[in-house]
């Protein structure tokens, strides 16, 4: 396909597509523009699955979930990598090598992945999330995050607040760091960790 975006229909779920080579501002208007053609395929409250084929697209995830909630949509899960010929279960999906908990995470509990971990919930003190990869929160953190424990440079943290008493990307630790006011991203460049508000 040329589009930009385009939307896909994979068991049973629609699957919006951002491929690679466009702008992030190419790529969030061409899903604006998709979505609202879309809309008559929704029921209010319904969800839809987002797929970047390039994933330092990553950024882009905050504005899409905000403008389909401005259309009483959700979204579902939003994926990096091949995709898979089918999803497992329907709260934990995994797919490629990223894993995504539809949940809250409890004091107590915790989830590891040796790729990529999206939590679309709370992650409550006392619980802890380890990725190989980058992890994207999309709630409050009062627990642990460890991302990048293989030491992938390339790994990333955002979530929408944080408020945890220690972070860890690729070995650098933060212990109670005073985190931004807002959506914020972790990043490594040139062996130093970058804490930058996301502008939603």
């Amino acid at each position: 396909m040329d589009e930009p975006v385009y939307a896909k229909i994979m068991d049973g779920d629609i699957i919006f597509y951002f491929s690679k080579g466009n702008t992030q501002k190419d790529l969030f208007e061409h899903f604006q523009k998709e979505l609202v053609k879309m809309k008559s395929f929704f029921n209010i409250g319904d969800s839809f699955y987002v797929y970047f084929e390039d994933g330092s697209q990553h950024n882009l995830l905050n504005k899409i979930v905000k403008f389909a909630n401005s259309l009483e949509l959700n979204v579902a899960g939003a994926y990096f990598g091949k995709l898979p010929e089918g999803k497992v279960g329907n709260k934990e999906l995994t797919l490629s090598s990223t894993q995504i908990y539809r949940k809250h995470l409890r004091s107590g509990q915790v989830i590891q992945n040796p790729g990529d971990i999206i939590v679309f919930g709370n992650v409550n003190q006392g619980a802890e999330v380890n990725a190989g990869g980058s992890i994207i929160i999309f709630g409050k953190v009062f627990g642990t995050l460890r991302a990048g424990i293989t030491n992938k440079k390339n790994a990333f943290i955002i979530a929408y607040e944080l408020n945890s008493p220690l972070v860890e990307i690729a070995g650098i630790p933060f212990f109670n760091y005073e985190w931004p006011k807002s959506p914020v991203s972790i990043r490594i460049e040139e062996n130093k960790a970058l804490v930058e508000p996301v502008e939603l």
